[in-house]
């Protein structure tokens, strides 16, 4: 599976104001190998609010967004279920 996760998804690329701590990227993408009888698949990640004083908009929620999608080369097959995952969570 592709995996993509973005953070504050809502903003241009430069306006983000929630980054990752590796690499101070606001999205991550990885190609997921998934086998039958294989354990769950488990990716930690830590994200940071920039300051303050870095950006102006203080008001708008914060989106982020999962999606899974397969392979290009995957002609036949079919994802069933939520592909896209948003949420906002109130403060």
């Amino acid at each position: 599976l592709d995996a993509e996760l973005q953070l504050d998804r809502l903003k241009p690329k430069l306006s983000r104001r929630v980054m990752l701590l590796q690499g101070h990227q606001s999205s991550w993408h990885r190609v997921l190998a998934l086998a039958p009888g294989t354990p769950p698949l488990c990716h930690n990640l830590t994200a940071y609010l920039r300051d303050e004083a870095d950006f102006k908009d203080k008001l708008s929620p914060v989106v982020l967004s999962l999606s899974l999608a397969l392979p290009g080369g995957a002609p036949g097959l079919v994802l069933y279920g939520d592909t896209l995952v948003q949420a906002q969570v109130g403060g």
